[in-house]
């Protein structure tokens, strides 16, 4: 318990170091951007790499992957059933945000030295089944929705899977451990090296872009929304506690992942798609605190 206290304390030190460089105009919206290349290319990689470098395959990493995939079926139909009266922006928010987890760039950082070598495949396996879900599913709903002919698209699934270099990365160490094949130590060592900077550069990009802009008027939306969300969550993680047969060091990561922040992509596919950015990234922002509080919680418990 100490060690994920100590650990959110410092993450929360880091985003709101980010969030204050930024107000006293030391960094800018636009800095993120250098930060982000170098978490998505570099850190974040580098991180699965080191994370999944002593991986040894077993049958709970395809129990991941399908409760990760579940786990976004859940939280479409209830988001589904909760926006069935509002607006068409109403309905992407919920689309986009209420169904996505912000696994790569905030639950495995925050994760990273918590957890064990299979918990960490754990999340990798699920954040697979999120993104699949995500370019997939909810791109074709949304592009349904729009009426101009789109639809679920191949292409476009594969070009997200696959273009993207932590999925790569996941996918990569996954063979080579099928295959019992373990990379060269020079390799490794420069995984761990660029890994263990992803968490601060990773929170430290977070508090660049938070911002805490809460709209009164949007503050019934905001608590219905949480309140679904984390009800949903909590079912799904006793499900995943009294029936699924994984072993404690899994069953704590999938739980503790359960309670993530909204994808961090999901205002940008929001707006793509015709819907509310600026309550979109209200939702986001605000889900990063929660995150943190229910990740914690959950962790100490479990």
């Amino acid at each position: 318990m100490n060690n994920v206290l100590t650990q959110t304390i410092v993450y929360l030190l880091l985003l709101f170091l980010g969030f204050g460089f930024k107000k006293a105009g030391i960094f800018k919206v636009k800095d993120s951007d250098f930060l982000k290349s170098v978490i998505l290319y570099i850190t974040m990689p580098a991180a699965a790499v080191n994370g999944l470098k002593d991986l040894e395959l077993q049958t709970s990493f395809l129990w991941c992957f399908l409760t990760g995939f579940v786990t976004c079926v859940v939280l479409m139909a209830v988001g589904m059933a909760a926006s069935r009266k509002a607006d068409a922006s109403g309905k992407l928010l919920y689309l986009f945000s209420f169904n996505s987890f912000n696994v790569g760039n905030f639950a495995i950082p925050f994760l990273t030295g918590l957890i064990s070598a299979n918990g960490f495949a754990a999340l990798c396996l699920f954040d697979i089944a999120v993104a699949i879900f995500l370019y997939g599913v909810d791109y074709s709903i949304a592009e349904s929705r729009k009426g101009e002919g789109g639809g679920f698209s191949l292409k476009l699934l594969l070009k997200k899977l696959f273009c993207s270099p932590i999925t790569d990365a996941y996918l990569i160490m996954i063979v080579l451990a099928a295959l019992s094949i373990r990379l060269p130590a020079p390799i490794l060592r420069l995984a761990e090296v660029a890994g263990n900077a992803n968490a601060f550069l990773a929170m430290l990009s977070i508090g660049i872009l938070f911002e805490w802009n809460l709209d009164k008027k949007n503050l019934k939306m905001i608590v219905k929304f949480f309140s679904l969300r984390y009800l949903t969550v909590l079912i799904i993680a006793a499900g995943v506690i009294l029936f699924i047969p994984f072993p404690q060091d899994i069953r704590q990561a999938v739980c503790v992942l359960l309670m993530a922040p909204v994808a961090s992509v999901a205002p940008l596919l929001t707006v793509n798609a015709g819907g509310d950015g600026a309550k979109a990234a209200q939702i986001n922002s605000i889900s990063i605190l929660i995150g943190i509080a229910m990740m914690m919680v959950i962790y100490a418990i479990v």
